[in-house]
């Protein structure tokens, strides 16, 4: 079993992980067929800008159509299994009732439980994308200001891409410092900041008494913004490492340029 799991769950999450990215693409693709494309600022094969508004909206609407799809599939799992339970409490109730009147009880349970799973359905289908969809527009935003005005400052992400045709580009390889410092370094490192700070607001709000001592907060805002730092670096240059093995053999990723 477990050498099986070893191997099944590599290529489970290979699988998987290919179709996401492909629905992805193809998503990107329909939405920026009826609205602008995120057109990304060149120098040399550096990125030196990144659209504020149009990689929020974009990058949101991804994602938002994505949890709409997961809010789909668990409203349809989770439901059935609250109307089994409802039916056990009727059957229940009804093998009991002669002995004892529960039918107050019962009604109450029912209308409860049905009630529950209607609102959990309206949640999981449309409360959960929406806040996707606002959470999104915020944090890509804010990722697209931190590389504009941060990254850029003391490091570009590069990408060598070399030209296939008038508009069609083909991105060769990832330099693997460059690209993933940039992200990592400026962009989460300032997430990480971001996170210090709420964690101390929330240990203030707790009465934690650590909260107020000058190098114990500091310690702790430097802490989150290191980890957040290393931990994205780590990711980011797997992702530019694995790449740069597979390109040559597949393909890159190829894009259309304006």
């Amino acid at each position: 079993m477990g050498i099986a799991s070893v191997v099944i769950l590599p290529i489970t999450t290979y699988f998987l992980i290919m179709a996401v990215s492909f629905f992805s693409g193809l998503l990107y693709n329909r939405i920026t067929s009826r609205l602008c494309g995120i057109k990304l600022r060149l120098d040399n094969n550096e990125i030196t800008e990144i659209p504020v508004k149009a990689f929020s909206l974009i990058i949101a609407s991804i994602e938002t159509i994505w949890l709409f799809i997961v809010g789909l599939f668990l409203a349809a799992a989770i439901i059935p299994f609250t109307n089994i339970i409802l039916m056990l409490i009727n059957f229940t109730a009804n093998a009991i009732e002669r002995s004892i009147d529960i039918s107050g009880t019962t009604l109450l349970i029912n209308t409860v439980l049905g009630t529950n799973g209607a609102a959990l359905a309206l949640i999981l289908i449309i409360g959960l994308p929406l806040v996707t969809f606002v959470y999104g527009i915020v944090s890509n935003g804010l990722f697209a200001i931190f590389y504009n005005y941060i990254a850029t400052k003391f490091i570009r992400m590069q990408l060598d891409i070399e030209v296939i045709s008038e508009n069609l580009h083909e991105i060769k390889s990832l330099p693997v410092v460059a690209a993933a410092a940039p992200l990592s370094g400026a962009v989460f490192g300032a997430f990480g900041v971001i996170m210090g700070l709420i964690t101390l607001l929330s240990l203030a709000v707790t009465g934690n008494p650590s909260v107020g001592n000058i190098i114990n907060d500091i310690t702790i805002i430097a802490l989150n913004g290191l980890s957040y730092f290393l931990g994205y670096f780590l990711i980011f240059a797997l992702i530019a490492v694995i790449y740069n093995f597979l390109a040559p053999k597949m393909g890159g990723i190829r894009l259309e340029l304006e």
